[in-house]
């Protein structure tokens, strides 16, 4: 009797990718974080109109939607861009003079995002 050779299957010859789970990404269009935005614009003696929450409203969307959210700079430019019709930054820092991003994520108590503030070239997104 001949020894037969083996032929490797599909999997053997490509194995499967083990399956990553990451942590499910966050609510935030809730009731609650509406009222922590309230609660907090008034201690911060800012009264938000319906443009200050269409801007808020973009960034919380932005982050039930992100995987990697920490960049201050990429959310500042989809920023700049979705309002551009409404005059872009100009518009944004009208709205928010202390910084858009630095503001709502104050407002909203959401995590720092990395580069938000520079103080060396006295940015603050």
């Amino acid at each position: 009797m001949s020894a037969m050779a083996h032929t490797a299957t599909l999997d053997e010859m490509f194995p499967r990718a083990e399956v990553v789970t990451r942590a499910p990404l966050p609510k935030l269009k809730t009731p609650a974080t509406y009222q922590l935005i309230q609660h907090n614009a008034q201690a911060h003696h800012l009264d938000l109109t319906d443009d200050h929450q269409e801007v808020i409203d973009f960034v919380l969307d932005f982050y039930e939607h992100c995987d990697d959210c920490e960049n201050a700079r990429e959310l500042a430019d989809l920023l700049d861009a979705e309002f551009a019709m409404e005059g872009g930054r100009k518009y944004l820092y009208q709205l928010f003079p202390s910084g858009p991003l630095s503001t709502i994520h104050e407002l909203a108590n959401l995590p720092p995002l990395g580069n938000e503030t520079d103080p060396s070239f006295g940015t603050r997104f």
